[in-house]
């Protein structure tokens, strides 16, 4: 047997599983927690019942072979020829303090497939022996399969370990389809009569063998090799993912927590240091969170473990040219290098000395965050997220043949942020957005001048107030999509920021669909 849905199933819930634990999560002083409920659990069992109703008229059955004294059967060419939908039932395995395994128990009711197969009698008397062809229908009723597979973690190791259980009942019966003569139709009969429990046993006991070897193989295989401490993101990034604590299994959901932190792959001694005066975030059990498939708690210590791994690396980095999308003809203005009018502002004004070397000319912005183990970059307040950016600014003059950098500084971007989704989308709004000039640097000579320092201060603040502030917020009033990673087969809808008084924390709320087709190894069923 190449599998089986019950086993499918199970793939799908860890693959969903480890999704959702992709993110940091954590209690105490670690990033991110991921749950799936109960709602998620019905979704995935609808989709293994389709993958059952596709697999099954292509389910490759073993041979059984069985020996009652004299008579030896054998039972090939074994398929499956008709069966109705199953009901398929998926429940949650608490743990407790007695056990840290929890897990899921898959039933799979009312299967009842009618079986037809090629059955060879060889019967012996001493020396001799005579053998007989037939082909035979194994008619099932009342038949049921129980998977329980509980799940552990070794949190030293940062490792899934899982153990498997399999249990099936029902009722089998032969039935001969072949026209026989009055000896080998009472042998059948006799065979009938005697073999139905053994057969029963027998297929019943080699389904299971089946299953719990490819679990215990291949999907635990697959579970105990995956190291969640070292998540290599790319060439630079490496997400730290060691659990904290093993999975938590209520009667309504499942979770892990892990800790949650990036760091550069040559570099994984500096992440975010706690601050002495804050105490760690820690998210509470909100056991009234199930309503949706998956949640996502992502604590603001994650949020700035992440933000200054990415700094580090040199991929937060923004420009603000003429062609930057959504600049508008204003923002343009304040960028030149020439205005007139009394109530015109732009840099040419500020800086007479830029207006006079670059006439007619644009000025470009170059914005780098700076990584930092101390600044807390984000702080989390329900749907309010206060901010503290340290970066690089850059300004140069863009000309036909250059771009010639005229000043640089060192600035600190604060400020509040009031996020909100609907629709899959995600909109902002910077309620307050201020920025201080810590450092400038004058690289033309031309410009320096004892008034240079409160000419640069009071050009960024404008830039702040007239450029930023007006792009992010209009970026913000039209949407970002809030995409999650997934991968090919499955997708996350609907996702939202669920509001709240949530302290250090943000909860995000999601549904998943499953594109079966999609699944490595099912292509061929469709």
């Amino acid at each position: 047997m190449k599998t089986n849905s019950g086993v499918l199933l199970f793939g799908i819930l860890t693959a969903i599983f480890q999704l959702v634990i992709d993110f940091p999560s954590a209690s105490g002083n670690t990033g991110y927690r991921g749950r799936v409920t109960q709602h998620g659990l019905n979704y995935a069992s609808q989709m293994a019942v389709e993958m059952l109703m596709k697999y099954l008229p292509v389910a490759e059955i073993p041979d059984l072979y069985e020996k009652m004294g004299s008579l030896a059967v054998v039972l090939s060419n074994i398929s499956i020829v008709e069966f109705k939908r199953p009901e398929l039932n998926v429940s949650l395995v608490p743990n407790n303090e007695s056990s840290s395994l929890g897990g899921l128990k898959i039933v799979f009711s009312q299967l009842d497939p009618s079986i037809e197969c090629e059955m060879k009698m060889t019967y012996k008397w001493g020396f001799l022996s005579t053998t007989r062809d037939l082909s035979v229908t194994i008619v099932t009723s009342n038949l049921s399969l129980s998977l329980e597979a509980l799940i552990g973690i070794d949190t030293n190791e940062s490792r899934v370990s899982g153990q498997f259980t399999c249990e099936i009942e029902g009722n089998v019966q032969l039935s001969s389809k072949s026209d026989e003569s009055s000896t080998f139709s009472g042998l059948f009969d006799f065979v009938a009569n005697n073999f139905n429990e053994r057969l029963k046993a027998v297929i019943f006991a080699q389904a299971c063998h089946n299953i719990t070897e490819l679990l215990n193989t291949s999907v635990h295989k697959h579970l105990s090799s995956a190291s969640m401490s070292r998540i290599v993101l790319d060439d630079e990034l490496l997400l730290n993912l060691k659990f904290t604590e093993s999975p938590k299994f209520t009667d309504k959901y499942l979770e892990a927590s892990h800790a949650g932190e990036m760091f550069l792959v040559n570099d994984t001694t500096s992440s975010i240091q706690p601050s002495p005066l804050r105490p760690p975030p820690i998210i509470p059990a909100l056991p009234g969170l199930s309503s949706r498939m998956v949640y996502a708690f992502i604590t603001d210590r994650c949020a700035n473990s992440i933000w200054n791994a990415a700094a580090k690396a040199k991929k937060l980095r923004f420009s603000v040219t003429p062609d930057t999308p959504r600049i508008s003809n204003a923002t343009r203005r304040y960028l030149s290098t020439s205005c007139s009018g009394g109530r015109n502002q732009c840099i040419g004004k500020i800086f007479p000395q830029i207006r006079s070397l670059y006439r007619q000319k644009q000025v470009e912005l170059d914005l780098e965050a700076r990584p930092s183990t101390r600044t807390p970059y984000f702080r989390f307040r329900g749907r309010i997220v206060r901010f503290q950016i340290p970066t690089t600014a850059e300004f140069f003059a863009k000309t036909r043949n250059s771009r010639d950098l005229l000043v640089s500084a060192s600035m600190l971007w604060s400020g509040t942020l009031s996020i909100g989704t609907k629709g899959g989308q995600i909109f902002f709004n910077f309620t307050k957005l201020s920025v201080t000039v810590n450092n400038s640097r004058i690289h033309i000579e031309a410009l320096s001048s004892p008034a240079a320092s409160s000419q640069l201060e009071a050009f960024v603040k404008m830039i702040n107030r007239r450029v930023l502030s007006p792009f992010f917020n209009e970026a913000g009033s039209k949407g970002i999509p809030l995409e999650i990673p997934t991968i090919p087969w499955l997708k996350f809808l609907k996702s939202e920021i669920i509001g709240g008084r949530n302290q250090n924390f943000l909860v995000l709320g999601t549904d998943f669909k499953i594109d079966i087709p999609s699944i490595p190894g099912l292509q061929e069923l469709y």
